[in-house]
Protein backbone atom coordinates (compact mmCIF):
# COMPACT_ATOMS: atom_id res chain seq x y z
CA UNK A 1 0.00 0.00 0.00
CA UNK A 2 1.22 3.57 -0.75
CA UNK A 3 1.70 5.86 1.82
CA UNK A 4 -1.22 7.98 -0.22
CA UNK A 5 -3.87 5.35 0.92
CA UNK A 6 -3.16 4.84 4.14
CA UNK A 7 -5.51 6.39 6.58
CA UNK A 8 -5.55 10.83 6.40
CA UNK A 9 -5.47 10.02 10.64
CA UNK A 10 -2.49 9.04 10.18
CA UNK A 11 -0.73 11.96 9.18
CA UNK A 12 -2.52 14.32 11.87
CA UNK A 13 0.33 13.87 14.62
CA UNK A 14 3.25 12.41 12.65
CA UNK A 15 6.41 13.68 10.92
CA UNK A 16 7.20 12.41 7.47
CA UNK A 17 10.92 14.05 7.14
CA UNK A 18 13.82 13.14 9.30
CA UNK A 19 17.40 12.54 8.61
CA UNK A 20 19.82 10.70 11.26
CA UNK A 21 23.81 10.42 12.02
CA UNK A 22 23.72 7.88 8.55
CA UNK A 23 24.20 11.42 6.72
CA UNK A 24 24.24 14.66 7.89
CA UNK A 25 22.24 14.38 10.94
CA UNK A 26 23.38 13.90 14.45
CA UNK A 27 21.37 11.41 15.65
CA UNK A 28 20.39 8.06 15.47
CA UNK A 29 16.92 5.81 14.87
CA UNK A 30 16.65 5.07 18.38
CA UNK A 31 17.27 8.51 19.38
CA UNK A 32 14.62 9.81 17.09
CA UNK A 33 12.12 6.96 17.84
CA UNK A 34 12.09 7.38 22.08
CA UNK A 35 12.70 11.75 21.34
CA UNK A 36 9.34 10.90 19.38
CA UNK A 37 6.88 8.86 21.71
CA UNK A 38 8.28 11.76 24.67
CA UNK A 39 6.76 14.30 21.79
CA UNK A 40 3.66 12.48 21.74
CA UNK A 41 4.25 11.44 17.78
CA UNK A 42 2.15 8.46 16.12
CA UNK A 43 4.38 8.09 13.49
CA UNK A 44 7.58 9.34 12.42
CA UNK A 45 9.75 8.22 8.95
CA UNK A 46 13.31 8.64 7.86
CA UNK A 47 13.62 9.76 4.82
CA UNK A 48 17.32 9.51 4.59
CA UNK A 49 19.44 11.05 1.91
CA UNK A 50 20.27 9.13 -1.01
CA UNK A 51 22.23 9.49 -3.90
CA UNK A 52 23.69 6.78 -6.61
CA UNK A 53 27.01 6.56 -5.36
CA UNK A 54 25.99 5.74 -1.90
CA UNK A 55 28.45 6.30 0.35
CA UNK A 56 26.52 3.86 3.64
CA UNK A 57 24.77 0.57 3.70
CA UNK A 58 21.35 1.12 3.19
CA UNK A 59 20.60 -1.97 5.10
CA UNK A 60 22.21 -1.05 8.31
CA UNK A 61 19.80 1.52 8.04
CA UNK A 62 16.86 -0.61 7.58
CA UNK A 63 18.26 -3.08 10.26
CA UNK A 64 18.06 -0.12 13.11
CA UNK A 65 14.59 0.42 11.94
CA UNK A 66 13.61 -2.87 12.12
CA UNK A 67 14.87 -3.13 16.14
CA UNK A 68 13.30 0.00 16.48
CA UNK A 69 9.99 -1.18 15.22
CA UNK A 70 10.45 -4.04 18.26
CA UNK A 71 10.93 -1.84 20.46
CA UNK A 72 8.18 0.64 20.62
CA UNK A 73 5.34 -0.54 19.57
CA UNK A 74 3.59 2.64 20.42
CA UNK A 75 4.67 4.05 17.15
CA UNK A 76 4.43 3.67 13.51
CA UNK A 77 7.90 3.99 11.80
CA UNK A 78 8.70 3.95 8.07
CA UNK A 79 11.60 4.22 6.28
CA UNK A 80 12.08 6.00 3.04
CA UNK A 81 14.08 8.36 1.45
CA UNK A 82 15.36 11.55 0.41
CA UNK A 83 16.48 11.64 -3.55
CA UNK A 84 17.16 14.36 -5.81
CA UNK A 85 16.07 15.20 -9.07
CA UNK A 86 18.90 15.06 -11.89
CA UNK A 87 17.65 16.37 -14.93
CA UNK A 88 14.57 16.91 -17.38
CA UNK A 89 13.29 13.31 -17.48
CA UNK A 90 13.05 13.55 -13.60
CA UNK A 91 14.99 10.83 -12.86
CA UNK A 92 16.12 10.38 -9.22
CA UNK A 93 19.56 10.42 -7.75
CA UNK A 94 19.18 6.92 -5.92
CA UNK A 95 20.47 3.07 -6.46
CA UNK A 96 17.93 0.39 -8.13
CA UNK A 97 19.57 -1.74 -5.27
CA UNK A 98 17.51 0.13 -2.54
CA UNK A 99 14.42 0.18 -4.21
CA UNK A 100 12.23 -2.40 -2.50
CA UNK A 101 13.50 -1.92 1.03
CA UNK A 102 11.55 1.04 1.45
CA UNK A 103 8.12 2.38 2.36
CA UNK A 104 8.52 5.41 0.42
CA UNK A 105 10.20 7.81 -1.68
CA UNK A 106 10.79 11.61 -1.40
CA UNK A 107 11.74 13.27 -4.70
CA UNK A 108 13.27 16.69 -4.25
CA UNK A 109 15.15 19.72 -6.01
CA UNK A 110 18.55 20.49 -4.73
CA UNK A 111 21.33 21.42 -7.18
CA UNK A 112 19.37 21.29 -10.41
CA UNK A 113 21.52 21.87 -13.20
CA UNK A 114 18.85 24.38 -15.38
CA UNK A 115 18.02 27.80 -14.85
CA UNK A 116 15.16 28.78 -16.92
CA UNK A 117 11.70 27.98 -15.25
CA UNK A 118 10.35 26.03 -18.28
CA UNK A 119 13.11 23.65 -17.49
CA UNK A 120 11.76 23.28 -13.94
CA UNK A 121 8.24 22.60 -14.84
CA UNK A 122 9.30 20.29 -17.54
CA UNK A 123 11.28 17.91 -15.20
CA UNK A 124 8.63 18.33 -11.95
CA UNK A 125 6.34 17.23 -14.55
CA UNK A 126 8.15 14.33 -15.24
CA UNK A 127 9.27 13.28 -11.40
CA UNK A 128 5.50 13.62 -10.59
CA UNK A 129 4.68 11.22 -13.55
CA UNK A 130 6.87 8.53 -11.52
CA UNK A 131 5.02 5.64 -10.22
CA UNK A 132 7.92 5.31 -7.51
CA UNK A 133 7.36 9.07 -5.88
CA UNK A 134 5.50 9.15 -2.71
CA UNK A 135 5.92 12.38 -1.98
CA UNK A 136 6.94 15.67 -3.31
CA UNK A 137 9.64 17.02 -0.70
CA UNK A 138 9.98 20.71 0.14
CA UNK A 139 7.69 21.85 -2.39
CA UNK A 140 8.54 25.38 -4.78
CA UNK A 141 12.14 25.33 -2.75
CA UNK A 142 13.93 26.12 -6.11
CA UNK A 143 11.81 28.57 -7.74
CA UNK A 144 11.74 30.35 -4.95
CA UNK A 145 15.42 30.49 -4.38
CA UNK A 146 16.00 31.13 -8.08
CA UNK A 147 13.02 33.66 -8.06
CA UNK A 148 10.85 32.23 -10.65
CA UNK A 149 7.06 32.64 -9.18
CA UNK A 150 5.17 29.87 -10.62
CA UNK A 151 0.68 31.23 -11.83
CA UNK A 152 -2.19 29.81 -10.97
CA UNK A 153 -2.04 27.96 -14.21
CA UNK A 154 1.42 26.14 -13.48
CA UNK A 155 0.34 25.58 -10.14
CA UNK A 156 -2.84 23.63 -11.18
CA UNK A 157 -0.87 21.78 -13.54
CA UNK A 158 1.39 20.61 -11.39
CA UNK A 159 -1.37 19.59 -8.78
CA UNK A 160 -3.14 17.64 -10.83
CA UNK A 161 -0.38 15.50 -12.08
CA UNK A 162 0.34 15.19 -7.63
CA UNK A 163 -3.69 14.15 -7.61
CA UNK A 164 -3.03 11.87 -10.91
CA UNK A 165 -0.41 10.02 -9.81
CA UNK A 166 -0.96 9.61 -5.61
CA UNK A 167 1.68 12.07 -4.61
CA UNK A 168 1.52 13.50 -1.20
CA UNK A 169 2.98 17.32 -1.74
CA UNK A 170 4.91 18.37 1.76
CA UNK A 171 4.05 21.17 4.06
CA UNK A 172 8.04 21.22 4.90
CA UNK A 173 8.06 23.35 8.15
CA UNK A 174 12.21 24.20 7.88
CA UNK A 175 11.20 26.19 5.12
CA UNK A 176 7.74 26.89 5.47
CA UNK A 177 6.60 25.70 2.04
CA UNK A 178 5.05 25.44 -0.22
CA UNK A 179 3.02 28.64 0.84
CA UNK A 180 -0.28 30.30 1.59
CA UNK A 181 -1.04 30.69 -2.07
CA UNK A 182 -0.20 26.97 -3.43
CA UNK A 183 -1.76 25.44 -0.28
CA UNK A 184 -4.96 27.36 -1.24
CA UNK A 185 -5.24 25.94 -4.95
CA UNK A 186 -4.03 22.60 -3.98
CA UNK A 187 -6.81 22.13 -1.63
CA UNK A 188 -9.18 23.31 -3.93
CA UNK A 189 -8.28 20.99 -5.93
CA UNK A 190 -8.42 18.34 -3.85
CA UNK A 191 -4.77 17.30 -3.26
CA UNK A 192 -3.46 15.62 -0.03
CA UNK A 193 -0.51 17.00 2.44
CA UNK A 194 1.80 15.27 4.79
CA UNK A 195 4.09 17.35 7.23
CA UNK A 196 7.64 16.97 7.51
CA UNK A 197 10.04 18.73 9.42
CA UNK A 198 13.21 18.27 8.13
CA UNK A 199 14.80 17.47 10.99
CA UNK A 200 18.52 17.04 11.38
CA UNK A 201 18.73 16.42 15.13
CA UNK A 202 15.91 15.68 17.25
CA UNK A 203 16.22 19.42 19.08
CA UNK A 204 14.19 20.03 15.69
CA UNK A 205 11.77 17.30 16.00
CA UNK A 206 8.12 18.51 16.43
CA UNK A 207 6.11 17.54 19.04
CA UNK A 208 2.41 16.37 18.72
CA UNK A 209 0.76 20.57 19.22
CA UNK A 210 3.57 21.40 16.88
CA UNK A 211 2.23 19.09 14.40
CA UNK A 212 -1.48 19.71 14.70
CA UNK A 213 -0.42 23.25 14.35
CA UNK A 214 0.44 22.97 10.75
CA UNK A 215 -2.40 21.14 10.09
CA UNK A 216 -4.67 23.87 11.07
CA UNK A 217 -2.60 26.65 9.16
CA UNK A 218 -3.32 24.07 6.06
CA UNK A 219 -7.26 23.80 6.88
CA UNK A 220 -7.46 27.80 7.45
CA UNK A 221 -5.40 28.58 3.76
CA UNK A 222 -7.92 29.91 1.69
Amino acid sequence: MRLYDLPPELFQCSDFHIHTSYTDGSNTVYEYCQKAVENGLGAIAFSEHVRKDLQYDYSDLCNDVAKAREMFHELQIFIGCEAKVLNLDGELDIPGSILGKMDFITAVYHGFPYDAKEEYLTSLRSMLSDPSVDIWGHPTLLPTRKRMPLYEGEIKDIVSLCIQNKVLIERNIKYGLPDAGFVAIAKEMGARFIIGSDSHSIRQLPNRPMIQEEWKWISRTY
